[in-house]
């Protein structure tokens, strides 16, 4: 089930054979793993940028690694940041958008039944098995 959070520290992978990706805590402690790319879309490159953000997270399988840092065929689940935003409003207009497309759809639809001259009875029929 994926959920909003805000991000409110962490830190860049560094040295040999890291990629440079984020490890971020939010307010409950929730260890929460971010691409390197999701942080350059911030503007975030190294720890001393990094603010507060937003994110849309959820567990993923993934692999694990042994001792020698090759892949193993053992998996685990990793929280994860789906997509990030700067801004709480950004994450709420994203995380809302399917559903906001979804009303003005059938607003749309509406405005054009009635133009078409639909009953009401028509109207929410129509409105009723659509989308």
């Amino acid at each position: 089930m994926n959920k909003s959070t805000q991000i409110l520290s962490g830190n860049f992978s560094a040295g040999e054979g890291k990629k440079g990706n984020f490890t971020g805590y939010n307010a409950k402690g929730e260890k929460i793993f971010v691409h390197k790319a999701q942080m350059e879309t911030l503007g975030f490159k190294v720890d001393k940028d990094v603010k507060p953000f937003f994110a849309v997270i959820g567990e993923r399988e993934i692999a694990t690694r042994d001792e020698d840092g090759n892949l193993t065929d053992k998996m685990t689940k990793r929280l994860q940041a789906l997509s990030v935003f700067g801004t709480s409003e950004a994450l709420i207009s994203a995380v809302n958008s399917d559903a906001v497309l979804e009303l003005k759809a059938k607003a749309a639809l509406k405005t054009e039944a009635t133009t078409a001259g639909l009953s009401e009875k028509a109207l929410s029929a129509l409105l009723e098995a659509s989308i």
